[in-house]
């Protein structure tokens, strides 16, 4: 019999209350954690009691696309493990989703941007195939369309206004948003779309753009893996996400001299203080290179022991 969310959180409660005890800031702290994935799930329509490893790394992927920093990401997966126990005390399922969870592979910090040219590496494909291109696409279009990677998996044929060159965006809270596509993106649109015609020739019509070999739309866990795929491939000794590539995006941008305004517009920002981020990065880099670089501080470098 079906168990409502109201229910399973009323006992959760009077679980962390009566039966651990625990004190007044821990048990909402608790309940605001799992309060959240609770309304995760209802946004996403997915059942909390037949949730396998992937419905759960969808989860996780969300919290870093909303911005959370590393340490709060594993403070929210500390409540999880908690609560799935507890619903492993009570039955309600069988198997713990949690178990599979690496938290250290996920839970270190993103790192700031990628390199103009680690980004080329990654897009290069191996082979002429439709995995391969349509994983080059995506990587392009994370990068020169600084998409978020629901973003990304949601993009439908219908987003693509190819004569006006533009990106029909959904973003956050469902505000649309519109983002130039550029011309290598138009390439390598145009470079994947016949395989994904050959792919769904006598099947089932998809309006998503980006498939899996099943025909069915990439999850955001599959994109994460492409992304990690393409890094490892290309040398990148880094832990990255699709989020480092909209990083990289807006830093690009910001360096180049990009208005702080429009790069808000581009990102979907609604607030610019979000933004400003990158002013930072982009001041430390320059800083960086002014050092490396200027012939006096070579020269006052040159003088120390």
């Amino acid at each position: 019999m079906a168990v409502s969310h109201e229910t399973i959180r009323s006992e959760f409660e009077r679980y962390l209350r009566y039966e651990r005890q625990l004190s007044e800031n821990s048990v909402e702290a608790y309940l605001e954690d799992v309060g959240d994935f609770l309304s995760f799930l209802e946004e996403e329509k997915m059942e909390l009691l037949s949730l396998g490893y992937d419905e759960v790394m969808e989860f996780v992927i969300s919290l870093y696309e909303r911005g959370l920093v590393a340490r709060s990401v594993a403070r929210k997966i500390s409540a999880l493990r908690g609560f799935f126990l507890f619903l492993l005390r009570m039955e309600w399922i069988k198997e713990n989703p949690l178990d599979l969870l690496e938290a250290p592979r996920y839970l270190k910090k993103l790192p700031s941007y990628l390199t103009v040219e680690e980004i080329e590496a990654m897009i290069v494909p191996v082979e002429e195939s439709f995995q391969e291109v349509r994983d080059s696409c995506i990587i392009e279009f994370l990068y020169s369309c600084g998409l978020r990677v629901s973003e990304l998996c949601r993009l439908s044929l219908h987003d693509i206004l190819r004569d006006e060159r533009l990106l029909r965006v959904l973003g956050k809270g469902n505000k649309e948003r519109l983002v130039p596509i550029g011309a290598r993106a138009m390439e390598w649109l145009s470079r994947y779309l016949p395989y994904r015609a050959a792919l769904l020739a006598g099947k089932k019509s998809r309006d998503e753009v980006f498939l899996s070999r099943l025909c069915r739309p990439l999850s955001r866990v599959s994109v994460w893996s492409i992304v990690k795929e393409r890094a490892r491939r290309a040398g990148i000794d880094k832990e990255i996400s699709p989020h480092t590539l909209r990083h990289s995006f807006a830093t690009h941008l910001v360096m180049e001299g990009a208005d702080l305004r429009g790069v808000q517009e581009l990102l979907g920002h609604a607030d610019i203080s979000t933004t400003q981020v990158y002013t930072h990065v982009s001041s430390s880099y320059l800083r960086r290179e002014h050092e490396a670089y200027h012939p006096l501080e070579q020269q006052e470098k040159k003088k120390k022991p």
